[in-house]
């Protein structure tokens, strides 16, 4: 008799603990809410919200290294550019993008020419997910209004433009950082 109430109370716990073990029910509806990069909110289940939130929180992060990136390159434009990397220019560009950007601020030195006046206005970003470049995780189309500013050098002065570019980052022991550029991606009168 004490096996057969052994082996029943066996038989109670177990059907109770494989209960908590089921397929959640496919017909359930989703109970978050959803942005895609380009589209409007839809509902999606916890693990599609998950991932969502990781890309947000990765965008996020370029966002302020390239905010960053661009108040320094302006900078060094209006300060008429540089011989050597600043300290935010080596805390937020690495590789191809490095070196891209030290040699453009050497050509702006050796050829001293000056931002004046007017604002360089980020006139929107976008992010673009699936385009990759090498080993980048993130990537942001920008537009970059400087109609409003003077360039001045050996030449006579000349109104700034309009710059379309795509920035792609990459994970470094350091954290995220601007590893590639990609310029002229079309001529545009506004960026709106």
């Amino acid at each position: 008799m004490a096996i057969a109430k052994s082996a029943a109370l066996f038989a109670a716990i177990t059907a109770i603990a494989l209960s908590g073990c089921t397929q959640p029910d496919p017909n359930a509806a989703p109970t978050y809410t959803c942005t895609p990069t380009t589209g409007t909110p839809q509902p999606c289940y916890k693990a599609e919200h998950d991932l969502h939130a990781k890309e947000d929180a990765l965008y996020a992060e370029a966002e302020a290294v390239y905010r960053k990136y661009i108040a320094e390159h302006v900078r060094i434009y209006r300060a008429g550019g540089a011989t050597t990397a600043s300290p935010v220019i080596l805390e937020t560009l690495t590789g191809e993008a490095l070196q891209e950007v030290l040699k453009s601020d050497r050509e702006i030195a050796a050829n001293h020419t000056r931002a004046v006046g007017g604002e360089f206005k980020i006139g929107y970003l976008r992010r673009v997910p699936r385009e990759v470049v090498g080993d980048s995780v993130a990537t942001w189309e920008s537009c970059v209004d400087a109609t409003s500013v003077t360039f001045k050098d050996d030449k006579p002065p000349r109104p700034g433009s309009i710059g379309l570019e795509r920035a792609y980052f990459s994970q470094t022991e350091e954290g995220l950082k601007i590893s590639s550029f990609a310029h002229s991606l079309g001529v545009v009168e506004s960026c709106e």
